[in-house]
């Protein structure tokens, strides 16, 4: 890491060298509403007239901003807040302006910070960012990241994943080990790599939560390695109030119960928010006449607290604390044994994962903003199982995760035509585990120097370019480049393209794994000769708005390559007299022979293949009279494997058409609020012979205010009662849905002005 300190002083020298002495002012101003109260939060955009240069400020508690370095000209001031309508002044270098914003029912403007680590409008992104803002996930009743998530066009998860097997996501295809998820920017760690190489969002809360945001297509270039699918950033609340509490709870079938209170603060320099949830339900089994329960029972508990001190208007310093704790029980046919050679067994997996970050924010002089991030995590699951009916103890199983991150990112604007960002980053990760992993452990260490430029080529044409040096302490040096054009079309139009390279080291998973499953013959071993997974990502699209933003869709074209795509493939049945044989025949390191389990199908992790994914996603949104808005998406998706002679080439588990609608009603005077919701798939292939029929799943959603402060509601997810057609029966069962749940809540929230 020494030897980047020379490189990373000469480059500040040149930004700040570049950036000239020339004569710059203020602007500044305040937002309020129509009754002029302060509008605290609120986003501000300061967007040049002359380059398109745009730069983004957040009002404070008292409604105030102000940009500092601001040379003579004229500038376009957009101010943004949820609930109220955009609003735009146009104003001159040194000017002071009061902005009113309206409360507003039309689409809701966001701004983005994934899609270029820096916050952003969605209509100046160069690649597709899709965002679930606090009002998306408040008016569906998901208490989890993995049921919210199913609501964005290009994106799978499945549902009730906290009870089954049937983990992860997809983004555009491209499977959720390849997806990178994010906690403020942060990374999240629960086994990945271990538990099918994804981070269970169905143990991530929403209560804590501002915005979910998902940046499509390969990511690596700002994110590293994991992120050649694309990232998941899950931003936390801000607090602005002097004080804020809020209670909910809910319950419903199935012993479903989920409860959760926060309560935050702020007063003089110093904010915070603190939260704590439980949450439990008591699983479910599709076919009673087998011992196997596909859903398993669960309770989990959740704590969240941020802090926030301002030492001066231009220096801050945030730290924060996520934590889950879980327990589940479950019924499965494991590995036969002296005593249980039925292999049936009661298992109870205790799992707990907690993160620990802290960030420092310098706004050195108005053009020039310097960060620098730390980042704990540990991650940690006991296994205890037990013959059934004996209750004989098995042997146990544990796996343990340490990751560490620090970064240092500084930006600057240089004249009036570039914005300029240079970052270093260091991570360490550890595991060790037992009956788990072939050798009880493994670790890796990344250091990283990262660049991108944002160019005003015009007013209304920016080019953005970067790339991004990782060099890993397993699989040495990967460099991802990437590029990106927006292109302002006009208040309400704009077109993007963007492309990027990615790279993705193998996970310590598909390196030192070990798994048999008795009851269906077969066994997983880690291969540690894997190279790396490289991809490269295609976006083009745009978003387009009418009718005075009443109505907003958008269109996305894209595709994904990815080159030594690590899949697990049969060997077929290995004995003791044919193992050397199938080892040498598929180029496998005889060093996994001591952790094989004879006489059981063998799947090996190997760099099987290169893939494309592409199609079309399309989404859309119109704001009726009389409280009523209707919104649609739809993905098309062609993902195949290029090796030739295939017979079927279509790649697993992925939908060729998925789709989703739903149909609002938002009326403020009476306090109530209510949708229904459809989510469509078609049909897919489990394997090169199985094609798994489509289907759709239709929920509702109701809540209505009592008195001030208190709302009741109500969702029924699943209404029809789909569930797989081989449920009840002997046959496998790939959809284990609980099938039919309900739930019925209150909450109450209070907030105190000043």
């Amino acid at each position: 890491m020494a030897g980047k300190q020379p490189i990373l002083a000469f480059l500040f020298t040149i930004i700040f060298a570049l950036s000239g002495h020339a004569q710059s002012t203020i602007i500044s101003g305040r937002v309020q509403d129509t009754a002029n109260a302060a509008v605290p939060g609120a986003t501000v955009i300061l967007r040049s007239r002359a380059t398109g240069m745009e730069r983004v400020a957040a009002a404070d508690r008292e409604g105030d901003f102000s940009f500092t370095g601001v040379v003579p000209g004229e500038y376009e001031i957009i101010a943004l807040a949820g609930g109220f309508a955009r609003k735009s002044e146009t104003v001159a270098a040194g000017s002071t302006v009061l902005v009113t914003l309206a409360p507003s029912i039309i689409n809701e403007e966001v701004t983005v910070h994934s899609g270029s680590r820096q916050e952003e409008l969605r209509e100046s992104l160069n690649t597709k960012v899709d965002v679930l803002t606090a009002a998306d996930l408040k008016n569906t009743g998901y208490e989890t990241v993995g049921e919210a998530l199913r609501e964005v066009p290009g994106v799978i998860t499945r549902r009730g994943s906290e009870t089954t097997p049937v983990t992860g996501e997809q983004i555009q295809g491209i499977d959720s080990r390849q997806v990178l998820v994010l906690l403020d920017g942060q990374p999240l760690i629960g086994a990945r790599g271990v538990k099918s190489g994804i981070i269970n969002l169905d143990r991530q809360s929403t209560g804590r939560l501002e915005s979910v945001e998902v940046v499509k297509g390969a990511s690596s270039a700002l994110y590293g390695s994991d992120a050649i699918g694309g990232v998941i950033n899950l931003r936390t609340k801000e607090q602005m109030a002097p004080l804020t509490a809020s209670f909910q709870a809910s319950a419903g079938n199935f012993g479903i119960f989920d409860g959760r209170g926060l309560v935050g603060f702020a007063r003089n320099r110093l904010s915070g928010i603190f939260s704590f949830e439980r949450h439990k339900n008591n699983g479910f089994d599709l076919n009673p006449a087998t011992f196997t329960a596909e859903g398993s029972g669960y309770h989990r508990y959740d704590g969240f607290g941020k802090l926030k001190y301002q030492f001066a208007d231009n220096f801050a310093v945030t730290a924060f604390a996520n934590s889950y704790w879980n327990e589940s029980l479950g019924r499965v046919v494991g590995e036969p044994s002296p005593g249980n050679m039925s292999g049936q067994q009661t298992s109870r997996i205790k799992d707990d994962a907690h993160n620990f970050g802290a960030s420092a924010d310098w706004a050195i002089d108005g053009r020039t903003n310097l960060q620098i991030r730390g980042n704990f995590s540990r991650f940690d699951e006991l296994n205890f199982s037990n013959a059934y009916p004996s209750g004989l103890s098995l042997p146990d199983g544990n796996l343990f995760e340490r990751f560490g991150r620090f970064d240092a990112t500084l930006s600057r604007i240089i004249g009036e035509r570039h914005f300029l960002q240079v970052g270093t980053e260091f991570a360490t990760n550890r595991y060790s585990g037992l009956n788990r992993l072939q050798d009880d452990h493994g670790e890796a260490d990344t250091r990283v120097f990262w660049l991108q430029d944002k160019i005003n080529v015009l007013d209304r044409l920016t080019l953005t370019i970067g790339g991004r040096v990782d060099n890993h302490s397993i699989f040495g040096t990967a460099v991802s480049p990437k590029f990106g054009l927006n292109y302002r079309l006009n208040e309400f139009a704009s077109l993007r393209a963007s492309w990027g390279r990615g790279f993705r080291a193998p996970d310590l998973g598909q390196l030192r794994y070990r798994f048999g499953n008795a009851l269906f013959g077969y066994q997983v071993i880690g291969n540690p000769g894997l190279a790396p997974e490289h991809s490269g990502s295609w976006q083009v699209g745009g978003e387009f708005n009418a009718f005075k933003r009443r109505a907003r869709f958008g269109v996305n074209l894209f595709r994904n390559d990815v080159r030594n795509l690590i899949n697990s493939r049969s060997l077929g049945m290995v004995t003791l007299a044919n193992v050397d044989t199938l080892l040498a025949a598929n180029g496998i390191d005889p060093v996994i022979k001591p952790y094989i389990t004879y006489n059981r199908l063998l799947f090996v992790y190997q760099n099987l293949a290169s893939i494309y994914t592409q199609g079309l996603e399309f989404d859309a949104g119109y704001v009726l009279k009389h409280g009523f808005s209707v919104s649609a998406a739809y993905t098309y998706l062609d993902a195949k494997d290029k090796a030739p002679n295939l017979v079927n080439p279509n790649l697993t588990n992925r939908h060729k058409h998925h789709g989703f609608a739903k149909l609002a009603y938002d009326n403020a005077r009476l306090g109530l609020n209510a949708n229904v919701r459809a989510t469509f798939f078609s049909s897919w292939w489990n394997s090169a012979t199985v094609r798994v029929p489509g289907f759709e799943l239709w929920d509702v959603y109701a809540s209505k205010s009592l008195v001030k402060g208190f709302d009741v509601y109500g969702s029924v997810d699943n209404i029809l009662n789909d569930q797989d057609p081989n449920t009840g029966t002997s046959l496998t069962i790939y959809r284990p849905e609980a099938g039919r749940t309900f739930r019925l809540g209150l909450r109450w929230n209070f907030e105190r002005g000043r």
